[in-house]
């Protein structure tokens, strides 16, 4: 176990003061950039008393007890693209009352920044990439629990093209959506792994257009998502080759949170990085039920079709989903030092050494 995070921070968060500061993939249908509410979950636990025989709360010189001084607040969960079957893990965890207390889930708007919310709190969490946050020029974030355990940007190429590994795509042209976020992370770090840099390919910014620019010879390759892009090209019925980038110490969606409400809040985000995790348990032995969960933020799940896409990007999300807490006990400081090495490496500027970026501290 890594050492106390609070240790590390307490003075520093006192201090702190909050400033303003990925796109996630694509669903059939749907624009990324759409408006929408807040979801508010289902799940508000009552306090209890103590049972007789409990000890009385610790009181701190200055007469607070520590329950006091930690007294749990609403939660708001930043989810950083529409409703989506990639966010069933929260779902079900709001609507089964797995995370306690009062949690509101919050989709992000069209130009809203990934941390923007989180550093001026008016969100506590959110969901963004580990590899992000280190970009995010802001030593005030901290990564409490992985969302994925597996990266999941992917190269996909048409089988014709005799593309099948990323030392293949030299000389080619790749299709991006732009030269930000995870998928242009992955494509950065495959290039390196296979000793390649973006001179040796030809980029063409194509938005979220993948099916159309491959399917029509526009581009020789896309970067997309595992369990979605490469799922849509499965449902129809275009035959590609899925490149799945080495990525070495990059790290993807997980939940981050600020230093300052860390320190302060230690409870909740235990029990929230607790809630989430037997989220992942259910997934795994039963995936239906995140679409149902989904189900109840999309209407739209009613249509058959749109049904079967959501169960297809389920099942391919289930399997970047993290298998147990030993993931989340990787957050070391070593680990989030050699993914800012490798953000540095592939040409970004952290301007963090990583040593503070990680901590498992919540992961119960």
């Amino acid at each position: 176990m890594q050492k106390s995070f609070r240790t590390h921070t307490a003075v520093f968060a006192c201090a702190l003061t909050l400033a303003a500061a990925t796109v996630a993939a694509c669903s059939p249908g749907e624009d990324p950039h759409d408006r929408h509410p807040d979801v508010p979950s289902t799940a508000a636990a009552a306090a209890q008393s103590p049972a007789p025989g409990d000890k009385a709360p610790a009181v701190s010189p200055a007469g607070e007890t520590t329950a006091q001084s930690r007294k749990a607040v609403p939660l708001t969960v930043g989810l950083t693209y529409i409703p989506n079957v990639q966010f069933s893990p929260m779902y079900v965890a709001t609507q089964a009352g797995y995370v306690g207390g009062e949690v509101t889930l919050r989709h992000h708007g069209q130009s809203e920044g990934l941390f923007t919310a989180l550093l001026a709190g008016r969100e506590q969490v959110v969901v963004a990439g580990a590899d992000e946050a280190a970009a995010a020029k802001s030593d005030e974030l901290v990564v409490i629990a992985p969302y994925y355990e597996k990266y999941p940007v992917a190269v996909i190429a048409t089988q014709a093209s005799g593309i099948a590994t990323m030392a293949d795509l030299k000389g080619k042209t790749v299709g991006i959506p732009g030269h930000y976020g995870e998928g242009w992370y992955g494509l950065l770090a495959g290039l390196r792994s296979a000793g390649m840099t973006v001179d040796d390919i030809t980029l063409q910014e194509i938005g979220y257009t993948q099916q159309a620019a491959l399917s029509t010879g526009k581009v020789d390759a896309v970067v997309g998502f595992i369990n979605n892009d490469a799922v849509q090209f499965k449902l129809n019925d275009l035959p590609v080759t899925v490149i799945t980038p080495e990525v070495k110490a990059l790290r993807s969606a997980s939940l981050v949170t600020t230093k300052a409400f860390a320190a302060d809040h230690p409870e909740q985000l235990t029990q929230l990085v607790s809630g989430v995790f037997r989220a992942y348990r259910d997934l795994a032995d039963d995936p239906s039920a995140g679409v149902a969960a989904t189900a109840k933020l999309v209407p739209e799940l009613s249509d058959k079709t749109q049904r079967r896409a959501a169960e297809a990007t389920m099942d391919a999300t289930v399997g970047l989903f993290p298998a147990s807490l030993d993931s989340c006990r990787e957050l070391t400081a070593d680990n989030a030092e050699a993914m800012v090495a490798e953000l540095k490496a592939i040409g970004l500027s952290p301007q963090i050494d990583g040593s503070e970026l990680f901590t498992d501290e919540f992961c119960g």
